[in-house]
């Protein structure tokens, strides 16, 4: 059981890491190339990070269980915005201190992994729950 979460966390870290080079690179690029300022390109490099994440926590940490697509999409969907939410006010609070939006990378990477530990971590073994019995499709001969 130990073994299978720590196979869990770390390919969960790796798909974190991707999500988060395609996080950093959309928010590098939009506040060196377009000019925007790191709090209103915070979010959309956000959201361009999660989908990264679903397909990398689907398919490597979480091994594909069999649950129903449709429903892992809506439940991961609540999961990161509420993430997206935290991490939206942790970055901000990171943001007040002297000098650190000259750092916005490094106070993005704290706020994520705050956030990922203390929250999106544990609520994905919620939404990428292996099906169970009951929540299998019937036949139509059975009953």
């Amino acid at each position: 059981m130990l073994r299978a979460f720590l196979f869990r966390l770390i390919h969960s870290a790796g798909a974190g890491a991707v999500a988060t080079l395609v996080d950093l690179g959309s928010l590098t690029a939009m506040v060196s190339l377009f000019g925007l300022s790191p709090h209103v390109a915070n979010v959309p490099a956000l959201l361009l990070g999660s989908l990264v994440m679903f397909f990398g926590l689907k398919r490597f940490a979480f091994r594909d269980r069999g649950g129903s697509v449709r429903r892992e999409v809506a439940l991961f969907t609540v999961v990161q915005l509420v993430g997206i939410v935290l991490s939206a006010l942790v970055f901000d609070a990171l943001l007040r201190f002297p000098l650190a939006e000259r750092w916005y990378v490094g106070a993005r990477l704290a706020a994520n992994n705050v956030v990922w530990l203390g929250f999106s971590f544990p609520a994905w073994h919620w939404v990428f729950r292996a099906r169970q019995e009951s929540d299998a499709p019937r036949s139509l001969s059975e009953p």
